[in-house]
C-alpha cells in the first residue's frame, strides 16, 4: 500500500499495489467511499472472460483500462474484492510468484 496524492486536489488517496503494478486506489470524501480499479490490456481480457466475476463489473472494466466504484453497502465490497483477486491471481501468473499458503486463522 502507498499513500499517493492526486495532483489537483491534493488529497491522500491510499492506493494497493502488487509486484508493482496498482491493482486499485480508494477516493475518502466524507461517507462515501469510492474504488478506482486499475487494469491493462491483457489483464483487461483474462478478467472480462472470468464468469466468476460479476457480470455489472465485468461490464465496467470492459470499457477502458480504468474503472470507478461506489461503495454504498458492505454488500458491494464483496464483488469488488472478487474482482482484485482475481487481478492479483494473473499478476502472481504472469511474474511466476508462487501462490501464498493459506493458513488457519487462530481463534
Amino acid at each position: 500500500m502507498k499513500v499517493l496524492y492526486e495532483k489537483h486536489s491534493s488529497e491522500s488517496t491510499p492506493a494497493f499495489f502488487y509486484e508493482g503494478r496498482q491493482l486499485f486506489h480508494l477516493h475518502l470524501r466524507g461517507m462515501e467511499i469510492n474504488a478506482t480499479f486499475h487494469t491493462d490490456f491483457k489483464s483487461r481480457l483474462r478478467l472480462t472472460e472470468n464468469q466468476s466475476i460479476d457480470w455489472r463489473l465485468r461490464d465496467e472494466i470492459r470499457k477502458r483500462t480504468w474503472a470507478g466504484f461506489a461503495f454504498e453497502s458492505s454488500k458491494d465490497l464483496g464483488p469488488f474484492m472478487e474482482l482484485v483477486k482475481a487481478k492479483y491471481q494473473i499478476i502472481a501468473e504472469e511474474t511466476g510468484a508462487k501462490p501464498r499458503e493459506e493458513r488457519p486463522i487462530a481463534v
